[in-house]
């Protein structure tokens, strides 16, 4: 009796347990699924963002040539510029006609290489303002790598705390598989332990699925009607009161002391304790495929980088500790009425 109470006691625990379990595991591959599409999206965005600042610095390098060329350009023109007033001093001691000729070509040059001067500084003034704003569109983007970049050491954290609980839940479905073998034996031994009894007394088996097939409510007729039957003679050789004895033992467990061997359950308990043992099963098989799909979902994303937050114990152990359960408070109903 203590074995079968423990072993029921245990096949509830355990199914409650599936049941939190699952939905655990949906949370979990929820969860999973969510930080797969945004990890996905993040690398997009990385990407979009990698490529934005190598088209900028492709443009700044080119500007930064076209600038260089002008540069160029003025020391050119500056140069000229020198040799200009060299010969103009120098022509000041030339005749009046030729300075004069000379000082108006001057003049239009000047004038020339002042339209040029202005334009080109025009066009530096803008150059330098889009040189500014690339610059600071490109400390924008750099922040913004550096943000999803955290982001993505957060989900990949978070990743690897959900990749750790389904290991849990897998060591926890691999010793729920060893206490129910454990328990299948224990129930196959039962088995062979009551065919052996149904064997051994088969006359008080008789006796026993008669008293179990009639209701409590049968009456003296019905007694009268079974001791002429012919396969009630030995029912109707009892007394009368052995018999309502036989009778009212229906639905309930026989304790019978001195003989060891009887069994201690009926066979609607039995009955229970395998239709519970097959749904348990079930539940086992439906925890695996969910972790098959789960672990070939997270099987090719890179490791987790970084501190990784502790679990609250909670979630990382079982509690052991807990109040009684149904079916030990039905057993002790029972038997406390049995002593009685």
């Amino acid at each position: 009796m203590p074995k079968v109470i423990h072993i029921l006691e245990e096949l509830e625990d355990y199914a409650s347990r599936l049941e939190s379990q699952d939905g655990e595991i949906l949370a979990l591959q929820a969860a999973v699924d969510r930080i797969e599409f945004e990890r996905l999206s993040h690398a997009q965005d990385r990407l979009r963002c990698e490529q934005e600042v190598l088209k900028l610095e492709q443009t700044w390098q080119a500007e930064a040539a076209e600038f260089k060329q002008i540069i160029h350009r003025l020391k050119d023109e500056n140069m000229f510029l020198i040799r200009a007033l060299d010969a103009a001093k120098v022509s000041d001691e030339c005749p009046y006609g030729e300075v004069a000729e000379t000082a108006g070509e001057e003049v239009r040059l000047m004038l020339r290489l002042k339209e040029v001067i202005d334009k080109q500084r025009i066009e530096i003034r803008a150059l330098k303002r889009q040189l500014a704003q690339s610059s600071i569109d490109l400390d924008a983007i750099q922040q913004q790598a550096n943000r999803l970049a955290k982001l993505n050491a957060v989900l990949r954290r978070k990743h690897g705390v959900s990749k750790r609980q389904a290991a849990q839940l897998a060591e926890d479905k691999s010793e729920l598989e060893t206490r129910l073998l454990a328990k299948e034996q224990l129930i196959q031994e039962m088995r062979d332990h009551v065919y052996r009894n149904s064997k051994n007394g088969s006359e008080q088996n008789a006796l026993i699925d008669m008293a179990t097939s009639t209701t409590f409510s049968l009456s003296a007729s019905l007694i009268s009607d079974s001791a002429s039957s012919p396969t009630n003679e030995q029912v109707s050789q009892m007394s009368e009161e052995k018999l309502v004895r036989l009778l009212n033992t229906e639905g309930k467990m026989i304790l019978d002391v001195p003989n060891s061997s009887r069994p201690r359950f009926t066979v609607d308990e039995l009955r229970n304790a395998l239709i519970e043992r097959n749904e348990l099963k079930s539940r086992i098989v439906e925890v695996e495929e969910e972790l098959s799909v789960y672990n070939r979902a997270g099987d090719q994303d890179p490791p987790v980088q970084g501190p990784i937050d502790r679990e609250p114990d909670e979630k990382l152990y079982f509690d052991q500790h807990r109040s009684s359960s149904g079916i030990q408070k039905f057993f002790k109903t029972l038997i406390d009425r049995l002593k009685n």
